[in-house]
């Protein structure tokens, strides 16, 4: 079976690179544009120093006082205008970065809900926010607080080394070398700062994720008086990402001496080359001027990038950890184009076996068949595999081996979107979500017309909710309900959509005797016309279905009329109905027992 949960190697730079290309391949012409904006400001910040030369070798050269007020002007309005446009930048460039990796987050989430039910067993929601969320908020703040600079830095630099060698070439030659020097301290540096920031996101990842899964479950660890080792698991988590971050703010510190030996060395080489040039008549009094602003304007970039570096380290990072996860291929591909004949659905597995990678297999060499319209209950053991067949059955995991058909067709063969449409699953825990009821029965589609959703609420008894209006919004987590409202609005759900093959996944286990009737009855009427899967540990809920099933340890330990199994001496069936009445007197049990041979 495909691996869709087993993340690659570490993303190579280059695969970075490509992917943040990726990004702003869409935007091009705004990015493109916002690059000749920076230009400009640069090319002002560039002139700047050169009016200033012309001040200093005028004055010196006795030039008079209306000169050098006009060279003064043309300075200050050159700044201004610097200022200005690099308002602007900032401006355009945050709402640039803002619009890509909002689409990114998009495809996040699509890529994320799209992977496999492996994947989503290892990976806790909270990790999966930090990834969606949290990683791409470091690459936006990249595209807008560092891209700029970094391009305005690469303009700067190409320009004021073209001004040196204009002037003098042997002044652009030690630009050059000066530049060559600082970049080797970076790129050397920057590695394991990447690597540390990486892995610093990681440890926050799994620590949001721990967090989530105690609240969660916060009920449980309260009742049984777990919150002690629940809290020593967010100390053990907190500990990981502390020493993490400790990790990468070294990294960062000496990176940051690194760059400032590079800064203090230009700027008293500039110093003492300056000197000896003016000395020796080579260069003026206003060029020596020039080179130490310029000497200073590229040590601005450096520095900016010594203040950005936890930005650069983090997008680097997360945009590695982004590449990773749209790296990983779901195992299930929609690759089919063949649809089954309309009308309920048989079904039929030969040979299937399933395991969770290097696990123990749970299935082993399942081979049944289910007539169209049939109801079968699924009984056995806690993991003796019913959920497992379950999952096969809706495809959210794939066999390790053999076939499982759907209306004779290879499930493998059925597009996804067909096989979502015709067949549904009512699970034990249902989840409901903030909005309205309307939005809770038909899942956020705006396609049902009210009428068939205040039907189908009416045909599982939620008469209640109707009359309430299913435009009133619910609470998160389906606040406002009670748990079997819940699990009669998830088959409200089923009624809408009409599906062909119908699985109940221990529909009733959580509610009262009551409400279960009232379930029982709802499913009763929902069984009619399609074919039925019915898994049940209550064996008093599968008075109704015509088969039965019975799973031990993974195989198949017994199937055929529920009739039959009922009178069958010694059967597998009949052994958990007596086991059943001599736990719990049940009427519905004790009848069939007594059913006549």
């Amino acid at each position: 079976m495909p691996d869709a949960t087993r993340a690659p190697g570490r993303a190579p730079v280059t695969q970075q690179g490509r992917a943040l290309l990726d990004l702003l391949r869409p935007d091009a012409r705004r990015w493109i544009a916002l690059g000749l904006v920076i230009a400009v400001a640069q090319a002002g910040a560039l002139a700047g120093p050169l009016v200033v030369r012309l001040v200093v070798d005028e004055a010196r050269d006795g030039a008079d006082r209306g000169t050098v007020v006009a060279l003064g002007v043309l300075f200050l309005g050159i700044a201004a205008l610097t200022q200005l446009v690099n308002v602007l930048v900032v401006r355009n460039a945050t709402r640039a970065a803002w619009r890509i990796t909002n689409t990114l987050r998009l495809d996040i989430t699509g890529h994320v809900l799209g992977l496999d039910h492996e994947f989503h067993r290892r990976h806790t929601p909270g990790e999966l926010i930090q990834r969606v969320d949290g990683d791409v908020t470091h690459v936006s703040d990249f595209l807008s607080q560092v891209l700029p600079r970094l391009v305005g830095a690469v303009v700067m630099l190409t320009g004021m080394l073209g001004v040196l060698l204009v002037i003098d070439w042997r002044l652009g030659a030690g630009m050059v070398v000066y530049l060559i020097f600082a970049a080797a301290l970076v790129i050397r540096m920057r590695h394991r700062a990447v690597r540390e920031s990486s892995d610093e996101m990681g440890a926050y990842a799994r620590l949001y994720g721990g967090i989530e899964e105690r609240l969660t479950a916060i009920e449980d660890l309260r009742s049984n008086g777990a919150e002690t080792h629940a809290m020593w698991r967010f100390v053990e988590d907190s500990s990981d990402a502390l020493r993490s971050s400790v990790r990468r703010e070294d990294a960062f510190l000496r990176m940051w001496w690194a760059l400032q030996t590079a800064v203090t060395v230009g700027s008293v080489g500039t110093l003492a080359l300056s000197a000896g040039l003016v000395s020796g008549g080579t260069i003026t009094l206003g060029t020596a001027f020039l080179l130490f602003q310029y000497v200073q304007l590229m040590t601005r970039p450096l520095e900016d990038l010594v203040h950005q570096l936890e930005t650069v380290q983090k997008a680097s990072g997360a945009m590695r950890r982004v590449v990773e996860l749209m790296a990983i291929r779901p195992g299930i591909v929609d690759a089919g184009s063949t649809r089954p004949g309309a009308g309920p659905l048989s079904v039929e597995a030969t040979g299937v076996r399933f395991s969770y990678e290097e696990a123990q297999p749970i299935l082993h060499d399942i081979d049944v068949t289910v007539a169209a319209g049939r109801s079968v209950g699924v009984v056995g053991r806690t993991g003796s595999g019913k959920t497992t067949f379950s999952r096969l059955l809706l495809r959210l995991v794939e066999p390790t081996a053999g076939t499982m058909r759907l209306g004779g067709v290879p499930i493998a063969d059925i597009p996804l979107a067909e096989l979502r449409r015709r067949v549904a699953l009512v699970p034990q825990e249902v989840e409901l979500f903030e909005g309205t009821i309307r939005d809770n029965v038909t899942l956020f589609d705006a396609a049902p017309s009210d009428a068939a959703v205040e039907a189908a609420l009416r045909d599982v008894g939620l008469d209640v909710l109707v009359d309430a209006g299913i435009d009133r919004p619910l609470g998160a987590g389906g606040a406002g309900l009670s748990a079997g409202q819940a699990q009669l609005l998830a088959l409200a759900r089923v009624w809408l959509r009409q599906p062909d093959l119908l699985v109940l996944d221990e529909a009733t286990a959580r509610v009262d005797p009551e409400t279960e009737e009232r379930i029982a009855d709802a499913v009763a009427r929902l069984m009619v016309g399609r074919t039925t899967f019915v898994i049940a540990h209550r064996l008093s809920t599968l008075d109704m279905v015509d088969e039965i099933i019975v799973f031990d340890a993974g195989r198949i330990a017994e199937h055929g009329p529920r009739a039959e199994l009922v009178r069958r001496d010694g059967g597998r069936y009949r052994r958990l109905l007596e086991l059943a009445l001599a736990v719990d007197t049940d009427a519905t049990v004790t009848n069939a027992l007594a059913e006549p041979a």
